[in-house]
């Protein structure tokens, strides 16, 4: 049976392919948990209008991630963590604090964007990457500063 996907389905497709399945799994999971609908002559036109409109959208939204892109890259942010005598910190810098530094320069990025392994600890220089779409990403540094030491 062909159907096409309402949603992404994990190892099956991405949302408006068409793709060919069982009778059953479109029936009984598909279906009732709306992921397909079947591949109709009618709803085969209607997704020919869907996917102009969501290209567009697409379209859209890259040309949105290449301008954040550009005011990102190369862009260097200096911030502090308190330290102490030993040079152990008091505490570190997540994703949602590196959101709010960028909140700051004017640049709206969800902090799940941000891509950072763990958060950081100590002073020093660090690469940031963020994520802003479909094979967009960016790079910034941000400098981190002993804010004192007790």
């Amino acid at each position: 049976m062909r159907v096409i996907l309402q949603k992404d389905v994990e190892k099956l497709g991405k949302k408006f392919e068409i793709v060919e399945v069982k009778n059953g799994f479109a029936r009984n999971f598909l279906f009732p948990k709306k992921l397909a609908i079947p591949a109709t002559d009618g709803n085969l036109r209607g997704l020919k209008k869907i996917t102009e409109k969501f290209s567009q959208q697409i379209e859209k939204k890259r040309k949105m991630g290449m301008t954040i892109a550009e005011r990102i890259n190369g862009l260097n942010i200096t911030t502090s963590i308190k330290t102490g005598i030993d040079g152990k910190s008091f505490g570190s810098i997540t994703s949602a604090d590196i959101s709010d530094l960028l909140k700051i320069q004017g640049i709206e990025i969800d902090k799940r964007n941000i891509l950072l392994e763990e958060p950081i600890k100590h002073p020093g220089i660090y690469e940031i990457n963020v994520h802003l779409g479909e094979n967009i990403n960016a790079v910034f540094k941000l400098i981190v500063l002993e804010e004192g030491k007790s």
